[in-house]
């Protein structure tokens, strides 16, 4: 039998006359890191209806010409108007993520004191985990289409934003500010719908 036994020496982080020091540790784990994403907490959230779910857009509100709406006061003549209200569908997604704890850590935790907090944060930094690929994949997720999925993956506002046309290209010689200024000022010109620019989510990119 080969015994193998290890020096304790080496755990130790000074060794002297009446003192022995071994390395001890704050109760709280440092953490800085980022847990959630920027785009995916300004999302409003809303419960789902089933697979897909299911809801209706408003995409004009009624309103007739000019030509038919002013008429003359003593004999009037309402046109008839209607709502332009159209169906749409998203698909579900799941996201799912699992965290396995040793039996073996699990009673060694337990004997130090240190189980009940390092297993709620272990938890924590799980769901914190899956929130942020969640926020991350809202804006760049990989699926191309919301009737016809193609990946298990969200259909990102990156591509939804490319495929319905809304894009604005600033040259390398041209000023970001002036850019930015100019797409704003196009949105806020367009008379059918509440404009509320909030953020500015660029895509860096390169020319060749």
């Amino acid at each position: 039998m080969n015994a193998k036994f290890t020096d304790i020496h080496a755990t130790a982080d000074y060794i002297g006359p009446g003192a022995i020091e071994v390395p001890m540790y704050q109760t709280e784990i440092l953490d800085l890191v980022r847990r959630r994403g920027v785009f995916g907490q300004r999302i409003k959230q809303v419960p789902a209806t089933g697979h897909p779910s299911r809801y209706f857009e408003e995409t004009a509100i009624p309103v007739a010409s000019a030509a038919s709406t002013f008429v003359d006061p003593r004999n009037i003549v309402a046109p008839v108007v209607s709502p332009t209200r159209v169906e749409r569908s998203v698909p579900l997604k799941a996201l799912v993520s699992q965290i396995n704890y040793n039996l073996f850590d699990l009673e060694l935790g337990k004997q130090q004191s240190q189980f009940a907090y390092l297993q709620a944060k272990d938890l924590t930094d799980t769901v914190d985990g899956v929130l942020r690929v969640h926020d991350v994949a809202l804006w760049n997720g990989t699926d191309t289409s919301f009737s016809t999925p193609t990946t298990a993956q969200y259909f990102g506002a990156v591509g939804q934003i490319v495929s319905g046309g809304n894009t604005v290209t600033i040259g390398t010689s041209q000023s970001i500010v002036d850019g930015l200024k100019s797409a704003i000022a196009t949105m806020l010109a367009n008379s059918s719908f509440g404009v509320r620019p909030t953020a500015i989510y660029p895509i860096p990119c390169c020319s060749t």
